[in-house]
């Protein structure tokens, strides 16, 4: 047995050549690996940019002003928000593939339902990451996350300022940004794997069991799909590497307490009309309406057992689900911005 062979076998590379569908080795189905890209990416970066960080409120932002300002750490942050910002995109984007292709149909339900974790704790990196630049975003952003934790009672009295007095909230924050939620993240990241591996990648819309099987036979190993994920993945670091040195992202001043002068960060401008409409619980009413329609979906294909008719209606509500977020991204681009805190 040559050496070769004997470090791939130590290296447990001989598990990774199973057979996956002919339909896998294509841009759509790489969506999700192509995402990991970006995950790693944010979490390199972040663990360089953790190292110049002070998350005391006196001196946060001067230390961003600090890393906004030394080229290189300039170029770390624009990574790292560029890796954030299409690694958002391209996780929505994995989500409707999986919506429209019916990947979210039994036995495939608890891949979805992890994915979906995974998309909400995206959500939360996001938000945290929003607050610790500690500009004037950041601690409105803040000001909105204690009125709605207000609005929570005793459920959101952990999260409030008076919880305790050892340490300020933005350092909390900052503990979930960097251990919390990466570690939720990785720990998803880990079943979502484990779960595609096990139920293994889903069949096209009205696939017959037979035909899937026939693909298996006729497409690559997975150690072929993952070299077309190589591929999309370099050419994906190129793009935020362009994108990171072209437009690094800003600063805004030191946060002004008592006053609402920014829109939230784009990720979150569905929320921002409803707020604006009924004030801090549209917020809420927003959030709850969002995963009330992305639970609907392995409901419906639990409970709908005519494939044609299921694809049906899980395409209306995806296309309705898309044109609504794109009409509120537009609204809370015309909108003004208001005041919604008291």
């Amino acid at each position: 047995m040559s050496k070769t062979r004997n470090w791939r076998e130590a290296l447990g590379l001989p598990a990774l050549e199973y057979s996956v569908p002919e339909h896998a080795n294509t841009f759509w189905y790489s969506l999700g690996g192509i995402t990991l890209t970006c995950f790693v990416v944010s979490f390199v970066t972040g663990a360089i940019l953790s190292q110049f960080y002070n998350p005391t409120p006196a001196v946060a932002h001067a230390s961003v002003n600090y890393i906004a300002n030394t080229p290189w750490l300039r170029l770390i942050r624009s990574l790292h928000h560029w890796s954030a910002n299409i690694g958002f995109l391209l996780l929505m984007a994995h989500m409707v593939r999986v919506m429209f292709t019916g990947a979210f149909r039994p036995p495939r339900i608890a891949t979805y339902l992890v994915g979906l974790l995974l998309l909400a704790a995206v959500f939360a990196l996001f938000f945290t990451g929003t607050v610790i630049k500690w500009d004037q975003e950041g601690y409105e952003a803040m000001a909105h996350f204690f009125a709605v934790n207000k609005l929570l009672g005793p459920l959101g009295a952990v999260f409030m300022e008076d919880f305790t007095l050892s340490t300020s909230m933005l350092a909390r924050i900052y503990a979930m940004h960097i251990s919390v939620f990466p570690i939720l993240l990785l720990a998803l990241i880990v079943f979502h794997l484990v779960y595609v591996k096990y139920f293994g990648i889903s069949p096209k819309p009205y696939q017959s069991d037979e035909d899937y099987q026939a693909s298996l036979t006729k497409g690559a190993k997975f150690t072929q799909h993952l070299k077309l994920l190589l591929i999309f993945g370099s050419l994906l670091i190129v793009v935020l590497f362009v994108l990171a040195i072209l437009f690094p992202p800003g600063l805004l001043e030191k946060p002004k307490p008592g006053i609402e002068v920014t829109k939230p960060p784009w990720v979150f401008w569905i929320l921002y009309p409803i707020e604006s409409l009924v004030g801090i619980p549209g917020i809420l009413l927003g959030s709850v309406i969002l995963i009330i329609g992305f639970v609907s979906i392995p409901v419906l294909g639990l409970i709908m057992s005519n494939e044609k008719n299921l694809f049906r209606v899980v395409n209306i509500i995806v296309i309705v689900g898309l044109i609504t977020w794109f009409a509120m991204l537009i609204i809370t681009y015309l909108l003004p911005t208001m005041q919604h805190l008291k």
